[in-house]
Formats: C-alpha cells, structure tokens, sequence
C-alpha cells in the first residue's frame, strides 16, 4: 500500500506537469460564496482612505451585478419602511456610521412585488462616517463580523453574504492631533468590540503609507495593467555597459556551487542509511575478489561500478529536480510534496518500507553473478535498486527542497546547467566512497560499525522531511487563500519547535520507535545532537508568542533569519503600481527604488526582514520612491477589495514578463534604480555590483554594507 502511494503521488506530480500554465488557477477564490460570486460581486472603499482623527470620511459600497446572471438587489433603506434586507453596521471600534445615508438613485419595481423596489443594475451606496477622536494611528482591516451585516442577491433565488464573507473595510488613521468637524451625531454601534486591526504594525523610523510607500490600490483591468507595463517598457533607456542584457546576479557563481555542495552533502548523507552502509565494506570485498590481487583490475571494476551509480542516480536526481523546479510555485505541486514529504517521513520512522518490486532485483542479482565488466555493471544497478528504500527519501527531499529554493529565485536562472550539475554532484558523492575504498582497501578498517545508529539516523531524517512538509503546505495555502487561513507562519513555526523538541528527546532515547533496538546508553556525539536540537527548539520558542502589542519576540541571529525567510512570513506591501511610483517620483524627485518580488521567494524574505530593517539600509531606502512588483502573484492586501486570484495572478504574470522583457532576467529579488526625466524617459541609474557598474541587485544580499554603498551610487547617479 505505503508503495502504491508514493508511486501514485509522483504520477500526479508528473501529471501536473504537463498543464499548460502552472499559473491558471480557476475558478476565482474570494471571501464571498462561490454561488454569490456567479451573481455579483462586492466591493468596499474608504475615500479619503487616509483620514485624521474626527475627519469624515464617506465608504462607498459596490454591488457589482453581472448582467448575465439577470441578478437584482435591495436598498439598504428602503421608502416603504419594511425590514431592509441589506444591512450594513460596522462594529464598535474607531470608524462609526454617521446618520445621514441613504440610498442612490436608479430602483426599479420588482418582478413580481409593485411595492417593493429593486436595484437591477450595478449600483454604488455612499456611507457617511467618522473616524472618533480617540482612534490609534494606524491601519485597520474592519471585519463586519458574521451576523451584523448582510448583502442578498437574488435571481431565482435568492443568496445572502454576511459579514464574515464579505471584504474587509480598509483605512488608515493618520498621525496627528484629532480635528474638529461638524458632522450629525454617529449612530452608536450595536455590536461588541472586534479584534485589534490584521497585519503587521508599520516598522519604526521606516517608510510609511504616509510617505507614499504602502499605499493600497483598486485592482485594474489586466489589459490596462499590460497597457502601462508597455508604455514603461518603451519609455526605459539603460546605459549603454546594460543595455541588452540581464542582471549580474549578485548571488552568480556563488549560488550554483553552493547548490552543488548541498546536493554532495545530501549524496553523502544517503550513505548512512542501514541498507547502504552496511553494502560499502560487502561491495570493496568483491572488487579484491574478483581483481585476483591486479590493482589495474580492482580500479577497472570499481570505476565501472561507480560511474554505473552514477549513471542511474544521476539521470534520476536530475528527472526530479526539472519536473519540480518547473512546478514548484504551483498550490496542487506543493500539496503533493507536502503529503510527499509526510509519507517518507512516515518511512523513515519504521512505520513501513517503500522498495521495488522484486522481480526486478531477482533479475538484477542473476545477471551480477556473470562477473566481469558486465556483471559489474548488473551489480551496480541491483545495489541501486536495493538501496532504493533509504536514498528515495533523502533523493526526494532534497529535490523538492533544492525546487522550492530555485521558484523562489535564489538560485542563478540556467535551470538545466544547475540540475545537471545537481545531480551529477548528489550521484557522485554516493558513489565516491566505494571508489576510494577500492584504492585504498586499508581504510576499510577505520569504517564504524553498522548498527543501532543507522536507525536513528534515518528517524532524525524523517524529522527534518516532516518539517520540509509544513513548509510545502504554507506555501500551498499562499496561493490559494490570502492571508493564509489553517497553515500560518504563526502555526508552522509552532510546528518546527514541536519537531526540534521531539527530536531532542528521541536521541535522548525518551521514547522508541518500530525498529529501534532496545534502550541503551547513548554516545557523547548523540547526546551533542540532541542539545543541538532541544536548544533550537528552545531558541525558537519566544518567536510562537505574541504580547499584548501584537510583536511577537524576533530572536537574534542568522539562524532565526533564515528560518523566518524559508517559512515565508506575512510582510507590509510597499506599494505595487509602478506608474504611480513613478509620478510620484516625477512630483518628489525621488528615484524608484524598483523590487521584483514574489510570495513564495525565500530570499526576497530574507532581505525585506533582515536586511531592509538595518537602520543604515533603511535610512537609505528612504530616499527612493518604492514600489513592489510581483511576478508569482499579488498579494490580497495590495488591493483596497481582493479581486480574486485569477485577477492577482493574471497581474504577476504581466509583471514576470516585463521584467524579463527589460531586463533579461527573471531572478528573484531583482533591484532596480529607475529616474523619471524631463523628456518622458525613465532612465536606469543602478550601481556597481561585483565590479560591473549599471547593474541591478539580483538575490540574496550577503553584504549589507555592499548593497548600501550600490544604494548610494544609484541615488548619486540619478541626481546628474
């Protein structure tokens, strides 16, 4: 069965392979019932969307009918007196509803009722209110709540979206002494007090939405998004040393070979699984043997039995790593790595086996007992195939892992010289070792002795696969739902401390598993790894807990850094419409700090928590117009009202292409330095990075004081 699982995710996951686009996702998600969306859509607006204490402010509410659901509505106030049957009351809070609203004009009589009147077509309502005197500075996200407001839409029938389906209301209170205003007494709220306002609170001494950075927009249309991309595009004049050319890539040579170390290091890991290394000194043993003492013959045999290893795993490390990297983004790719993940972590905790068939391995063994090159050859592949139960695990993780990293973006964009590369590196160091051996058949003796440890080698493997699955299960949730509902960085993160913890006291022997040997004393370097991970564990804990302000505790570190920016944390958008950056730029004469960014990228994390935050980094950012550009999808709270999925990806897309349309590239973060001219132009005015002057900032920022220095020279160059 547990087989007929693993063969069967990995034929969905080829299956997804083949779609088209690994960014349609239909239909539209959105907070409104699926049946409600068929008939209308609905859409809240505060104007002016920033107010000061005791200003008014007006929310307008859209119902957006679709003429060819033939669809109608009902007045919030309706002349004739009768019950209303849509409804709307904000909660007791910072924003009340002032008593002088009513409804537009344009009802119509009813179908079947001459009393009552209905409204047929799209249709605005303009709701006076006021922010109290003693609201916080802030931005708030008001939930209507479950039961206190209603919208129906009828056809035939007719469907009701309450307030826990409905958009949140938007706004932001300014900073400032509370003005004075004449307005008619606010309607006293009837409903209990809601929860403090979602999301992050504004960083301190950073860019605000107060200075034009932040500030939330109404979706447009898709051709109008790719209408102002390409006037952009055309109106971009680079410097001659960029012109044509992509980015430089800061992470460059750098990133492929640390991800050639990483796939050695994951090779060399699958060496010390209980049905490998107890092969290593079986397999050196029959080199000697069949050599017949000729040192020529013992390196012929162990080269042909090596680079057969190679051959096999290789082709199979590189299969998964482009059918993976080629989907990673996608919700249905990461829901089947994350349930991936948690089958072979089941494996490696001795629940069951995952093997081959056997007919395979039978015919495997007869045809090794021929000896020669091409029982050899038959040998290494029987070893392959037996080995398969403890290296698929370790094989599969690191493919999806070394996938996720790449959509993200932190790895240079030549996908086909990496995985190859990748898995030649993660082949070879398998192999390796029975190489070395046969050269040296003395080191035989310096090998420890299989036992008991293997075991627990595979158990704390399986821990680690079991947190590489919460992670493919977040960011599978970031594309379908935003914010995310079930998997949060809040939960994920508790469940990585719960892991660490459980593995500590596992190699602590606190508890047993299947196939592990009966209690014993354990060693010093057992003991070692278990403090390792209780400390982690102990490290990351203060981070699950938030005070009454809403900050959860930040533990210093780059070990807390980088788990923060691999569980990919909810973040403040810092505006993500180029054109109006860029006539803010042409107002302030401020240069546009220009970010490619993505929900899923890792590095992109990385640098918005742990390097933009440094005061010196921040400092500077604060001279440059800022403005996000998505090229997976946009988030929900870069919009006023969430458009729905298929309209925030369709956004990305645009995005992803104009920037590999201008820039040759499509690495992500990706900088650029961007200066509106008096002509209409916009000019690139980027620093040096590695020694190449005009060049974007690509990947993740290991100097901070480097990237700060390409800031100054960006902002040094656009004032010429």
């Amino acid at each position: 069965m547990p087989r007929c699982v693993l063969f069967s995710l990995l034929a969905l996951l080829c299956g997804v392979a083949s779609a088209s686009d690994p960014f349609d996702v239909t239909p539209a998600k959105s907070k409104l019932p699926r049946s409600f969306l068929k008939l209308a859509d609905v859409k809240f607006e505060v104007i002016p969307a920033k107010a000061k204490r005791g200003e008014t402010v007006t929310i307008q509410v859209t119902v957006d009918l679709k003429p060819e659901a033939g669809g109608y509505t009902y007045p919030f106030f309706p002349a004739n007196m009768g019950q209303p049957k849509n409804v709307l009351k904000l909660p007791a809070g910072d924003l009340a509803l002032l008593a002088d609203n009513a409804d537009p004009a344009g009802a119509e009589p009813k179908p079947d009722d001459f009393t009552t009147v209905v409204f047929k077509k799209s249709v605005t309502w303009a709701f006076k209110a006021q922010v109290l005197p003693t609201a916080k500075p802030g931005k708030y996200d008001i939930d209507l709540g479950p039961t206190t407001t209603g919208i129906q839409v009828c056809n035939e029938v007719c469907i009701t979206a309450d307030g826990s389906h409905l958009p949140f209301i938007s706004f932001e209170v300014l900073d400032g002494p509370p003005v004075t205003t004449i307005s008619l007494a606010p309607v006293v709220p009837v409903v209990p007090p809601v929860t403090p306002p979602r999301g992050p609170a504004p960083k301190p001494d950073g860019p605000t939405a107060s200075e034009g950075h932040g500030v939330r927009k109404d979706a447009k249309p898709i051709e109008t998004v790719k209408a102002e991309l390409a006037a952009i595009q055309a109106s971009i004049v680079k410097p001659d040393a960029a012109a044509g050319t992509g980015g430089s890539g800061s992470s460059g040579d750098g990133g492929l070979w640390g991800f050639v170390l990483t796939a050695a290091a994951w090779g060399l890991i699958s060496l010390i699984t209980p049905c490998v290394f107890p092969m290593i000194p079986i397999t050196v043993s029959i080199f000697l043997k069949h050599a017949h003492g000729s040192f020529r013959e013992r390196i012929k045999l162990a080269g042909v039995y090596c680079l057969t290893i190679i051959s096999v795993l290789g082709v199979s490390a590189f299969a998964l790593l482009k059918v993976m990297a080629s989907l990673a983004v996608h919700p249905v790719t990461n829901v089947l790595l994350g349930v991936l993940f948690f089958v072979l972590a089941l494996s490696l905790f001795g629940m069951y086996e995952l093997t081959l068939p056997n007919f395979m391995v039978r015919r495997l063994q007869s045809k090794q007992a021929k000896g020669g090159v091409v029982g050899t050859i038959f040998g290494a592949l029987a070893f392959t195939v037996i080995s398969f139960t403890c290296v698929a695990p370790f094989l599969g993780g690191f493919a999806g892992i070394a996938a996720a990293d790449s959509a993200s973006g932190s790895l240079i964009s030549l996908p086909t010289m990496k995985e190859v590369l990748g898995g030649l590196a993660f082949a070879t160091a398998f192999a390796a070792p029975f190489f070395v051996l046969a050269l040296v058949p003395g080191l035989l003796k310096a090998l420890p002795k299989s036992g008991g440890w293997l075991d627990s080698v595979k158990v704390v493997m399986g821990f680690l696969e079991l947190a590489a699955a919460l992670k493919f299960l977040r960011t599978a949730e970031l594309g379908v739902f935003s914010p995310p509902q079930y998997f949060t960085y809040e939960l994920v993160l508790a469940g990585w401390v719960a892991i660490v913890f459980a593995c500590g006291l596992y190699l602590l022997n606190a508890y047993r598993l299947p196939h592990d040997e009966e209690k014993q004393n354990i060693g010093v370097p057992r003991l070692m790894f278990a403090l390792l991970f209780l400390g982690m564990g102990f490290y990351l804990l203060p981070a699950t807990f938030k005070p009454a302000d809403g900050k959860a505790p930040r533990p210093a570190g780059a070990v807390y850094e980088w788990v923060e920016a691999f569980l990919l944390p909810d973040g403040e958008d810092e505006g993500t419409d180029l054109k109006a950056a860029i006539d803010r730029a042409r107002k302030s004469g401020k240069p546009v700090f220009l970010d490619f960014t993505g929900v899923t990228c890792t590095n992109c994390k990385y640098n918005e928590n742990s390097v933009f935050t440094r005061p010196g980094v921040r400092a500077e950012l604060n001279k440059f117009e800022r403005v996000q550009l998505y090229t997976d999808w946009l988030p929900a709270s870069a919009y006023a009202s969430d458009p729905g999925d298929a309209a925030r990806t369709a956004e990305g897309r645009a995005n992803g292409k104009f920037q590999e349309a201008v820039f040759g590239d499509i690495a992500l973060p990706m900088y650029v330095v961007l200066m509106p001219t008096a002509d209409g132009k916009v000019k690139m005015v980027c620093g040096t990075v590695k020694g190449v002057p005009d060049r974007p900032y690509e990947g993740k920022i290991g100097s901070p004081d480097a990237f700060t220095a390409w800031l100054k020279e960006s902002l040094e160059k656009a004032k010429k």
